[in-house]
């Protein structure tokens, strides 16, 4: 099982752009849950061409730790670019409240393991058997080609079942920069777009499509955005 889902998420990743770009943004849930695994793949295409992979394993009763890794195509090929330590605490859990919450950190090193950035992401979350909502807020650093910079960004979708089909919308960007360079910290790139998902909570399987056009900023163009999760 393992190595066909590997092999479905190496298909996944196949480039199609010349260079990587900033691209919408990708929304983290409150899980995976105490003594799960969870395999991860998320990707922006149509001229974002960035991919993230991620595995990670819930320890204790409200807590998640993993690892991760950066790719983006650099000339047709893919290229390492980071890697990533992650950690998840659930400060309210999902099924004991009408609103779950949580807090996640990341910080990531290039591949010559030197510092390329720091990530602090609030995160809500609400289902019920005909809505299904998601809301994320990061505060993100990031050091690249010398510079250097810190903003705002954000990732929200409502969609609406039952399951385990979900349609709805999903909008994301970079609300604001704080301080630093442009090109490290981008601020006004917003975009929007139709989604729908797949969720089994028998196979552990979720699967992600939306088409996010880029309605403001100088981003990466419009294009499809895909998930792929496996809980095990």
């Amino acid at each position: 099982m393992m190595r066909v889902w590997a092999a479905a998420i190496a298909a996944l990743a196949v480039p199609l752009a010349a260079h990587a770009q900033s691209g919408p943004e990708q929304i983290e849930q409150l899980e995976p849950e105490a003594g799960e695994w969870q395999l991860q793949y998320s990707g922006a295409y149509g001229g974002a061409d960035s991919h993230e992979l991620e595995i990670g394993r819930g320890v204790g009763g409200h807590w998640a730790l993993g690892v991760g890794a950066e790719v983006e195509a650099v000339d047709g090929h893919l290229e390492l670019d980071a890697f990533s330590a992650v950690a998840l605490v659930r400060l309210v859990e999902p099924e004991d409240r009408p609103v779950g919450m949580g807090l996640m950190g990341q910080v990531s090193v290039d591949r010559a393991g030197r510092y390329a950035g720091a990530e602090l992401r609030g995160i809500a979350e609400s289902r019920s058997a005909r809505w299904w909502l998601q809301a994320n807020v990061m505060l993100r650093h990031r050091r690249e080609d010398g510079e250097a910079g810190t903003n705002l960004a954000y990732v929200a979708s409502v969609q609406r079942g039952p399951a385990p089909f979900w349609y709805g919308i999903e909008v994301s960007g970079r609300a604001a920069r704080l301080g630093g360079d442009d090109d490290a910290a981008p601020a006004g790139q917003h975009y929007v777009g139709p989604s729908v998902t797949y969720r089994s909570d028998l196979s552990g399987l979720e699967l992600g499509l939306a088409w996010m056009a880029r309605v403001a900023g100088n981003g990466a163009p419009s294009g499809p955005r895909v998930f792929a999760q496996l809980d095990f």
